[in-house]
């Protein structure tokens, strides 16, 4: 049996959105209840950029600012970085790797469709090891 290579069947097709004026706090909370490392942050449809729990870390708990007095736009990262779901999954550890990154969004002809994380790779490579 062959192993797909693709990001499309690695990541998590469920992207959790969060308004830019929600707080750093309910934006944790919001990471725990679904068990995720990241939020994409969207108002009146359109994606303006992705939180992730390193940014809350960084930006909020190690600056000692309190989380419930800072909006998610102050701390959200504004470029939302992509790959399209047929790239392998060479590629997409490449192209976090090389900017440092462990959250990249998956996009289908433009759409965004999911969310490929670090954790990912776990699974991936467990597939490809056991057949």
């Amino acid at each position: 049996m062959e192993t797909s290579d693709c990001v499309k069947d690695y990541m998590d097709g469920k992207i959790v959105t969060i308004d830019p004026e929600a707080s750093a706090t309910n934006a944790a909370k919001l990471m725990l209840e679904h068990k995720i490392g990241s939020l994409v942050v969207k108002k009146d449809g359109t994606y303006l950029g992705v939180l992730t729990e390193g940014d809350i870390s960084r930006k909020v708990t190690a600056l000692e600012i309190a989380p419930n007095e800072i909006p998610v736009k102050n701390i959200m990262s504004k470029d939302i970085l992509a790959i399209d779901g047929r790239s392998t999954m060479r590629k997409a550890f490449l192209e976090m790797n090389k900017r440092k990154i462990r959250h990249i969004a998956v996009t289908d002809n433009g759409r965004y469709i999911g969310i490929l994380s670090i954790k990912d790779f776990a699974n991936y490579y467990s597939n490809r090891i056991v057949k």
